[in-house]
């Protein structure tokens, strides 16, 4: 049964408004379940990612504590530190860099630090470009290791030497990213081995002066021995002449008087033999006993033969004295000629021939020179210490049973040049000397005679004073097989 409300239309409209009240709440209750579902949703995500930036923050700040460490570290490191990416920028510079290397805040980069620096290898002298800088190569992914550079930042200051290392920068998918290097400063190092280096050089020059003093200090005890020999064979040779000659010139002089007695005498026997042809017995006998006739004819050669043999004498005695030179000390102006002849003079025993050598010949081209302004008595010592050699070089040749057919022989030429000076050759046609060996002539105690016949400084010394005292030159050309020459030349007047 009905009510009659039941059909009231504001009764029914109020149902409608409720039910779609109902609906709506119902719907509303549903988003908010949904909102709630996805607010919770969010909720868990905004909690992970506040974990995952919580944890973000605690590794960033692990990071930072440890690039702090990191920048402690490579700041207290003794040695410079540079990292660069691949454009060439610094990414990092520790103190060390900054000072030894003198990167200035304004340069950012390798080429704006490439401005101002001056890098050469360890030599100091040969450029490193900058394209073969550490740095440079290691990000074109050459890794280097110690490599020495000398590194001036500053022109108006010394530089430092470094050995630097450098490897390229990698990500952690191992892509090249740049490159570090490491400049470890190695100045004191190397300033201690360039200074040993040069204490080692100053060595080896105080040893080469000791040497050459030793070998100085010798030369002049020979040269000093040799002066000696010299002088007291002067004064000997000189002693000899001078007491040769006084009863030589008394004999010469007699004999002028002796050959005039004795043309005399036969003079006489000759006009008593005209006038008394037929004399007695007795003066018969001994003439033909004592052979008149042959003493006759003879004497006359016979004092001719010691009046040459006389001046033969003289002419010895002369030679002696011309070569020892004891009243010309000093520089004087002398025939140079005789100094040879007399050299020659007293030589002569030994170019002689005897029964088991053959004659040593000796040619003299003697060209027109005048007086020589020398110390002659020393100029003869070089003579005599040159003839002397080439006899030497040719006793060998001198003996019958030699192969070397050739007549042994001694050429001297003298010659005035052009330029005023005296030229002398002394030329022998022995069997020669090598190349070697003519390089060392001059050497003092040089020889190659056997052990005992030389010294090896006669040579040497006649060297120095051809040279020192004389302001000449001293030559030697040879060959084997063809001989030697020696070649002196000196100015024709000392200034």
């Amino acid at each position: 049964m009905s009510c009659a409300g039941d059909y009231d239309p504001s009764v029914q409209l109020l149902r409608a408004e409720n039910k779609h009240l109902k609906a709506q709440v119902e719907t509303l209750e549903q988003l908010l379940e949904v909102y709630e579902q996805e607010t919770l949703e969010k909720s868990a995500r905004l909690e992970a990612t506040l974990a995952d930036l919580n944890e973000h923050t605690q590794r960033l700040s692990h990071a930072e504590t440890t690039l702090t460490t990191l920048r402690s570290m490579l700041n207290s490191m003794g040695d410079a530190v540079v990292v660069m990416d691949m454009q060439g920028k610094f990414l990092f510079l520790n103190i060390l860099a900054e000072k030894l290397l003198g990167i200035t805040p304004d340069q950012t980069s390798l080429l704006a630090w490439a401005a101002t620096w001056e890098v050469y290898l360890a030599d100091q002298v040969t450029p490193c470009t900058l394209k073969d800088f550490p740095l440079s190569r290691v990000i074109q992914g050459v890794p280097l290791e110690a490599t020495e550079l000398f590194i001036k930042s500053v022109p108006t200051q010394p530089g430092n030497w470094f050995s630097v290392t450098a490897r390229d920068l990698a990500s952690a998918e191992g892509d090249r990213q740049g490159g570090i290097a490491v400049f470890h400063n190695i100045t004191p190092l190397k300033q201690s081995e360039i200074a040993l280096r040069q204490s080692e050089a100053r060595s080896r020059e105080q040893a080469l002066h000791l040497q050459e003093a030793l070998q100085d200090l010798q030369k002049m005890q020979f040269q000093l021995v040799q002066t000696e020999k010299m002088s007291s064979l002067g004064q000997l040779v000189a002693g000899i002449a001078h007491e040769i000659n006084n009863p030589v010139n008394y004999i010469s002089g007699n004999l002028i008087h002796a050959q005039q007695n004795i043309e005399d005498f036969l003079a006489l026997l000759t006009l008593i033999q005209q006038l008394y042809p037929a004399p007695n017995l007795d003066i018969q006998a001994l003439a033909t006993d004592i052979d008149l006739e042959f003493v006759a004819t003879d004497l006359p050669k016979l004092m001719r033969s010691m009046k040459v043999g006389s001046e033969r004498i003289q002419a010895i005695v002369a030679s002696l004295r011309t070569f020892s030179r004891m009243d010309e000390a000093e520089m004087k102006s002398v025939d140079i000629h005789n100094g040879l002849d007399s050299t020659l003079m007293i030589l002569r025993n030994r170019l002689k021939s005897r029964s088991e050598t053959r004659e040593i010949a000796v040619v003299c081209d003697y060209g027109h020179i005048p007086a020589v302004e020398c110390y002659a008595g020393q100029l003869n010592q070089v003579f005599m210490n040159v003839l002397s050699n080439a006899i030497d070089a040719l006793e060998e040749q001198r003996s019958p049973a030699s192969a070397d057919t050739r007549a042994p022989r001694i050429t001297i030429q003298t010659a005035l040049t052009s330029d005023q000076q005296v030229c002398i050759h002394i030329r022998d046609n022995g069997p020669g000397i090598s190349e070697q060996v003519r390089h060392q002539v001059f050497n003092p105690f040089f020889t190659t005679k056997p052990v005992g016949k030389g010294t090896g400084m006669g040579l040497s010394i006649s060297y120095q004073i051809v040279t020192e005292k004389h302001g000449g030159v001293f030559e030697c050309e040879s060959a084997i097989g063809q001989g030697t020459i020696f070649k002196i030349l000196i100015p024709l007047n000392q200034t």
